[in-house]
């Protein structure tokens, strides 16, 4: 055996002579054939052993049969055709004597042996060769591989059956074909090619026929341009008439090979036909099999190569443009890429509902999410009027996808969000250009690489509302597909989903169906574990169109007093917001039921430490004072009143919205109260001066208002007040100072009130000397000496303030001096510490 394989292989050497001489090379040739021939007749004991040899020969001669020099193609050809004479000859006439005493099975080899469909597809490039002879001998290989497989036997199993009928009638045609071409009668080329290829589709069994095409790489990349494209209509004709017969394993082997032949060929032309077999392949199989390889491919291509310098353009762009540009597969296309986005996420866990792990996606997701967006850019860019339609039709899906996916790669680490964002911008930006969405494109261009929470939220929110303005028909759908994004795992998503809806639902009040479903999703997701996606449902709600936020204006209401005691200060600040939003246009009888649940939880934001919550929690307040004269309006005043100490202490904050903001509730709530003086006393200029002198001219004046209201009252503004003195903020203490002292020194029934004095005056000594505030030291300052005035008419009944003992034992060691009041000015007292002891004696005198 070894000794034949060297004697074949150096006479297959000779093949590749030149042409010249040929009255030398061509009888040598002719002679080294039939050595060949001679090699298989001495070959093996059986038929199956001679066909393993027939097609080990035929295989080492396949290179000189797909040369590209016309005299190796033409040897090649030749000695093909003496090799399958002769092997038909071994099996009939007289070389069949040989094996008459054998059984036949012994003496014939199965169908399956001679591999049909990787041999024929050997060959029908030659069937359109340039070369007339050439093309003349392989039409005759065809029909003798035929010829010789109808004759033996085949394994009886799925996949192997024939029609004979059918089978005989095709190779009659064949043979017809092979008659017109020996007698140099004039037929067109191409007609002959045709009649070729569809005797081979009829005579091919359905696994002969899957083995040719996973075999038609080389064939389609043919050295002869001719022959290459002959090669691939034929694969096309093969795909339309026999494609059905395809499983998904088969089509993507298949695609795999065409994938292969579109990425070796360079010339433009062969590289579009090759697209056309696989488009053609998509549209009569199972098109989403074909997509899944091309998208692998391309994925494969992004983590290998640089896909924007491949010499003679990137084969897979080119295959994304065919789809776009196909008739049948551009809508096909663009759900399959939507639907990959949809489902592939670019982040794993961070964000996710049950996850705690953060970890980026896997390779596999990164790379395919990668060549889904690529391929999304080449549809918008390359469909032209096929793919602008498909987008068209799709709009509120691809909107919906590239929103959400927009959304989801804020979650991701800086570096991880770059490499994705920039792809996505671009795919999305010619989106726009595709559908000639130019405001959105501006917006994009402007906002779309920021990276902040609340600008790609706004971000969002502009999209929403271009969209919305200029294609009102696609709120509608968009809508839908976003709602039901609401429940998806990924928290980034789901903000993203939540932004948009919560502008797009101010766009439906021509669809009462629509809201009434929006309306539903926004208020079940008010709960989610995302304080984002609580603030902008939320936030969506108080969006409801006026003409028809009375339906809905109880369930706002509910939702909103829930949100004000969230655990999230953000989604705190919101509800405060959205209230002052909602209740211009709410009903009484919605407020009504609420008012006091409302008060009390507006009350408790009034101390926040943020001032934008301040602000609004005061200014909410007084919104509500519009619904006191109601049902709730005695249980609504004595709310009021609770709050007065504190509105009192802020209208002169840290923070000038705050002081704004009490101002106006002050006024708003003044007709409540029913305090002889008050309005008048709110229009002076003092009230809206900024300087500290003014405001404490006004707390006086004030106080001495105040002062007029029942004994309880002012018991409980001198309560809240005194709380005042530990808040967090330096000018609040220094104003509850200057409010407690004002009331102590003005009330006419100053013995109820003998503990308040006694309290705060221990207070103000210790805050005098123990502050680090300015402010504080200054104010304490001059509420002793205030309250030292007023000692005298307390002779009897102020206590002892033992207190101050202990206190004054606590301050030995500081190192503050303390202010001198002025009382103890005009007495002419020291400001060392001993001066604690004196203040202690005039009190104790006094007793």
């Amino acid at each position: 055996m070894e000794t034949r394989n060297r004697v074949m292989k150096a006479t297959l050497g000779f093949f590749a002579l030149p042409n010249e001489p040929s009255n030398i090379v061509d009888p040598l040739i002719s002679n080294l054939i039939t050595l060949l021939c001679t090699i298989l007749l001495t070959s093996g004991e059986d038929g199956r052993s001679r066909a393993e040899q027939l097609l080990h020969i035929l295989r080492q001669i396949d290179p000189f049969v797909s040369s590209n020099l016309e005299h190796q193609r033409r040897r090649g050809c030749v000695a093909v055709l003496e090799l399958l004479t002769k092997f038909r000859s071994i099996f009939s006439g007289s070389d069949r004597r040989n094996f008459s005493t054998l059984p036949s099975a012994f003496v014939l080899p199965n169908r399956d042996a001679l591999f049909l469909g990787e041999r024929i597809i050997a060959y029908l490039p030659r069937c359109a060769d340039t070369n007339t002879e050439v093309r003349k001998i392989s039409v005759q290989i065809v029909a003798l591989f035929f010829t010789i497989s109808l004759s033996l036997p085949k394994l009886k199993a799925p996949g192997n059956e024939l029609d004979l009928e059918a089978s005989y009638s095709a190779l009659t045609s064949l043979e017809d074909v092979i008659s017109i071409l020996r007698s140099d009668a004039s037929i067109d080329q191409s007609e002959v090619f045709h009649r070729v290829v569809s005797s081979v589709s009829v005579m091919l069994t359905k696994d002969e026929m899957t083995i040719l095409l996973h075999s038609c790489t080389s064939a389609v990349c043919d050295k002869i341009k001719q022959s290459a494209d002959g090669a691939v209509h034929a694969v096309i004709e093969f795909i339309s008439k026999r494609g059905k017969e395809l499983n998904e394993n088969d089509i993507s082997r298949t695609t795999q090979s065409l994938l292969s032949a579109a990425i070796s060929v360079t010339d433009k032309h062969s590289r579009q036909e090759v697209l056309t077999a696989i488009s053609c392949l998509a549209e009569n199989t199972n098109s989403n099999v074909v997509f899944d390889e091309v998208l692998t491919a391309a994925g494969k291509d992004i983590i290998t190569k640089d896909v924007t310098r491949i010499r003679g353009g990137w084969a897979l762009q080119d295959t994304f443009y065919a789809f776009s540009q196909h008739a049948v597969l551009a809508t096909q296309f663009l759900e399959y890429i939507i639907s990959v986005i949809n489902k592939t996420s670019a982040l794993k866990s961070e964000g996710e509902k049950g996850e705690s792990n953060i970890s980026e996606s896997s390779l596999g997701d990164n790379t395919l999410l990668q060549a889904a967006v690529l391929s999304l850019t080449a549809f918008f860019r390359g469909g032209e009027k096929v793919g602008k339609r498909a987008v068209e039709q799709n709009y509120s899906s691809v909107l919906s996808a590239l929103v959400l996916k927009l959304g989801s790669l804020h979650g991701l680490s800086v570096p991880s969000q770059q490499e994705h964002l920039k792809p996505l911008l671009t795919a999305f930006q010619s989106f726009c250009d595709c559908m000639a969405d130019l405001e959105m494109g501006k917006i994009l261009a402007r906002d779309g690489e920021l990276t902040d929470k609340e600008k790609w939220i706004d971000l969002v929110q502009e999209i929403a509302c271009c969209t919305a303005l200029k294609r009102p028909k696609e709120v509608s759908p968009t809508c839908t597909i976003l709602s039901k994004a609401l429940n998806k795992n990924q928290r980034f998503e789901r903000e993203a989903s939540a932004a948009a809806l919560s502008e797009f639902i101010s766009h439906c009040d021509s669809a009462p169906a629509l809201l009434e479903q929006m309306v539903e999703e926004l208020c079940l997701h008010v709960s989610d574990e995302s304080p984002t996606v609580r603030s902008l449902c939320l936030r969506g709600l108080v969006q409801i169109p006026e003409s028809q936020m009375s339906k809905y204006v109880a369930q706002v209401l509910g939702v909103i007093v829930a949100l004000l005691e969230d655990p999230d200060e953000s989604v705190q600040l919101t509800a405060v917001q959205c209230l002052l939003k909602v209740l211009n246009p709410s009903a009484k009888e919605a407020v009504d039921p609420i008012m006091i649940n409302l008060s009390v939880r507006l009350r408790n934001l009034q101390v926040s430490m943020d001032s934008k919550m301040r602000a609004n929690a005061f200014a909410a307040y007084g919104a509500l004072s519009t619904y006191g004269p109601g049902s709730q309006h005695q249980a609504f005043l004595e709310q009021v009143h609770a709050t007065l100490p504190r509105l009192i202490l802020h209208l002169h904050d840290d923070d000038i919205s705050v002081r704004l903001a009490c101002r106006k509730t002050f006024k708003e709530l003044a007709p409540l109260m029913e305090i002889e003086g008050l309005r008048t006393l709110l229009n002076k200029h003092y009230f809206s001066s900024d300087r500290r002198s003014d405001y404490e001219d006004f707390i006086r004046d004030l106080t001495r208002l105040l002062c007029q209201l029942s004994a309880a009252r002012v018991d409980s503004y001198l309560e809240a007040t005194i709380q005042a003195f530990e808040a967090p903020w330096p000018l609040i203490k220094a104003n509850a100072i200057s409010f407690s002292s004002c009331m102590l020194a003005l009330l006419h029934e100053q013995r109820s009130f003998a503990p308040y004095f006694s309290q705060v005056f221990t207070i103000l000594v210790a805050k005098m000397c123990r502050s680090a505030d300015p402010v504080v030291r200054s104010a304490s300052n001059s509420a002793l000496g205030l309250l030292i005035k007023t000692v005298n008419p307390l002779k009897s009944y102020t206590p002892h303030l033992d207190r101050i003992d202990s206190f004054r034992s606590s301050q030995d060691t500081t190192t503050h001096p303390v202010s001198k009041p002025p009382a103890q000015q005009q007495n002419g007292s020291g400001s060392d510490p001993g001066e604690h002891v004196e203040l202690r004696d005039v009190d104790s005198k006094a007793e």
